[in-house]
């Protein structure tokens, strides 16, 4: 499967429980959403588009590595 699909899920005794089915051994990767009582979390179109975007430079090395981030914010100040 290629691209990016967002899937809901929970944690439940330090598993997380998927609300759909994925293919074994699928890698994926967990945002944590911390919902105020009550509050569903959900994606936008939009949210979901920008995150495939992201998704794919990451993938074709467009991306700056976090260490170099830090390094040129600490140099700044």
């Amino acid at each position: 499967m290629s691209g990016m699909r967002v899937v809901k899920g929970k944690v439940v005794g330090n598993t997380v429980v998927l609300e759909e089915l994925v293919p074994e051994g699928t890698a994926v990767d967990v945002v944590l959403h911390e919902a105020e009582d009550g509050e569903d979390f959900a994606l936008s179109e939009e949210m979901r588009r920008e995150l495939r975007e992201a998704s794919g430079s990451a993938k074709r090395g467009e991306s700056v590595d976090m260490d170099a981030v830090l390094a040129e914010a600490a140099a700044i100040r």
